[in-house]
């Protein structure tokens, strides 16, 4: 084989490899939100809970003080029963009692309404904060997954650079200049394979003769459609040469 083809078909090997663990390290961020997700919609809830919760015993409170007020109004009635002189004033005092005890034992009903509410909370509350741990605890333990493989990444990504260094060393100035002109441009396939007569690059036929010549790996070909370099290599499909 042609010494400058082979070590173009090599660094097209390792070019690929590279390209490939670069589209690996830019998906790890993507492959976290499918744990981000949860986390946050659990986190959501149990903020949710939280504001509810917090609403309704800061409800609670100011009900209970109402409560105490106006406790504090009919124990203060009641002591002034005393200095009630006719039947009159009499009924008209028992009538104000019962007006702020009814009021009162409203507020008591409403109290123990919101008490059970609460109670419910926060059995939810502690249901979500598990589950938050839960979320939490798999997107940490993914985060620490994703890490070790950025770091593993990076490492390839350095050897393979180390190598690569080494193949363009050897190859031609204007074949590298080309080669690197068509990787931008082929979207990551400078060199391909050939099969059947056809140019593996972009599908199109290659003339019959210029076939042949390809096949033998002897001197360096371009399609003539797409410019990629192209080589031969036995494949299954390929029909036998014809002798």
């Amino acid at each position: 084989m042609n010494e400058q083809l082979k070590l173009l078909i090599e660094l097209q090997e390792i070019d690929t490899v590279i390209l490939s663990i670069a589209d690996k390290i830019e998906s790890l961020p993507g492959r976290l939100e499918q744990y981000r997700a949860p986390f946050k919609e659990a986190d959501n809830a149990l903020q949710k809970i939280k504001t509810q919760f917090e609403a309704l015993s800061k409800s609670r409170k100011n009900k209970e003080s109402e409560a105490e007020e106006l406790q504090e109004k009919i124990n203060k009635l009641k002591t002034k029963s005393k200095e009630i002189k006719t039947n009159k004033e009499y009924e008209a005092f028992l009538k104000e009692i019962e007006g702020f005890e009814k009021v009162k034992f409203k507020l008591e009903d409403e109290i123990l309404s919101m008490m059970e509410s609460l109670e419910a909370l926060t059995k939810e509350l502690k249901k979500e904060e598990l589950k938050v741990g839960k979320a939490q605890e798999e997107l940490k333990q993914q985060e620490k997954a994703v890490e070790d493989e950025k770091i593993k990444f990076h490492a390839e990504m350095e050897t393979n650079k180390v190598r690569r260094k080494e193949f363009v060393a050897k190859i031609e100035g204007d074949l590298y200049e080309q080669y690197m002109n068509l990787l931008k441009r082929s979207g990551g396939a400078a060199v391909v394979q050939t099969s059947n007569e056809i140019c593996l690059g972009c599908n199109r036929n290659i003339p019959p003769q210029q076939y042949n010549d390809i096949k033998k790996n002897e001197n360096i070909f371009t399609c003539y459609y797409c410019k990629r370099f192209l080589y031969f290599k036995e494949r299954e499909g390929d029909k036998p040469q014809s002798h």
